[in-house]
């Protein structure tokens, strides 16, 4: 490895003047870095090293404007506060198969990270979102409040918690994308583990003109043979999921979701409810993010079709538990000759 000739000399006595001098050169190459990195740059830059605390007295002499500029777009750590199981619900809808007609929409517990539901569908309307969610309301408790983004596919759950939790007590919060991470982390984590396999096929699919988006026949075929197969795979990373032991907890979502449970998740009372289940870095001013709303479209499923011979030729020769050595491609290919031959 090659080593650097460049020695660090830590210089004391330099004077005000000469550092201000500097330090002035490098605020007007680097005007976005703070003192933690002016202090790093002058190193590299001068092989000069000077303590923290003069690198933030210079700077209030020669850059107080740049300080102010700074705080604006500082990012501040925020501590996740919830208290228990079931005490608040992170919910949202994943569109990295969107292009092919497959929304994913998934809940987490906030305090265990369990998931809560986890089910691919081919729209995300309001209804379709409830549906999912209760049923993980049946198999799991409802929960004392859920946080989602702003998007129009949540405003039937919200009616249900506003009617089951009642109003006036943050039922439903709603916010930023950015202040939801318990689940937005989790999509990373779903897509690298499920839904970039069927990202990758599906375009292979396209790029060999094995399949067309704009055709309703091959599209049809796709969710048949595909849809119960993601959601298939959803269900056992769910599962694999909830038995994987969480480093900072030192358990898995499943042990703390059940021990949870078993003390009966109890209402408490919240000083800032926009706040409350969200962590991670957040903008404190940032006047730039403000304007950015959610605002994903409402996918309906698309308007087309097939016979009952056709869909039942389909089930005999295209079943939910099909098996291929080539990707599910030529069970695709199968159902799309049925149904052309039955259209």
């Amino acid at each position: 490895m090659r080593q650097c000739n460049l020695k660090k000399i830590n210089v004391s006595n330099i004077s005000e003047e000469d550092l201000d001098l500097l330090i002035q050169e490098l605020v007007v190459e680097f005007p976005r870095c703070g003192e933690k990195m002016i202090k790093e740059l002058l190193v590299e830059k001068t092989a000069i090293q000077v303590t923290r605390s003069r690198i933030r007295e210079s700077l209030h002499r020669i850059d107080e404007i740049g300080i102010k500029d700074r705080k604006k777009r500082r990012l501040h750590r925020r501590i996740y506060n919830v208290d228990g199981v079931n005490h608040i619900w992170h919910i949202d809808s994943n569109h990295k198969l969107i292009r092919w007609n497959f929304i994913v929409l998934g809940g987490i517990d906030g305090f265990s990270r369990f998931v809560t539901f986890l089910n691919c569908r081919d729209n995300n309307k309001a209804t379709t979102v409830l549906d999912s969610f209760k049923t993980a309301v049946v198999n799991y408790g409802l929960p004392l409040r859920v946080r989602s983004d702003k998007g129009q596919e949540n405003s039937l759950v919200a009616d249900f918690m506003i009617k089951e939790r009642g109003p006036n007590r943050g039922s439903m919060i709603t916010g930023k994308s950015c202040h939801n991470q318990r689940i937005e982390r989790l999509w990373r984590d779903v897509f690298e583990g499920v839904l970039c396999y069927y990202y990758d096929l599906f375009h292979f699919m396209e790029e060999e003109c094995f399949l067309d988006i704009s055709d309703d026949n091959k599209m049809y075929a796709l969710h048949h043979v595909f849809l119960p197969k993601i959601n298939e795979k959803l269900s056992v990373w769910a599962q694999a999921w909830g038995k994987h032991r969480i480093r900072t907890a030192k358990s898995s979502p499943l042990r703390l979701f059940t021990a949870g449970m078993i003390n009966n998740p109890t209402d408490f009372d919240i000083l800032d409810i926009g706040n409350y289940g969200t962590e991670g870095n957040y903008e404190d001013n940032f006047n730039d993010y403000d304007g950015i709303q959610d605002t994903r479209p409402i996918l309906d499923s698309r308007a087309f079709s097939v016979n009952e011979i056709c869909q039942e030729e389909l089930n005999l020769h295209c079943p939910r538990n099909w098996a291929s050595s080539y990707y599910g491609i030529d069970i695709y290919h199968q159902a799309v000759q049925i149904i052309e031959r039955n259209s």
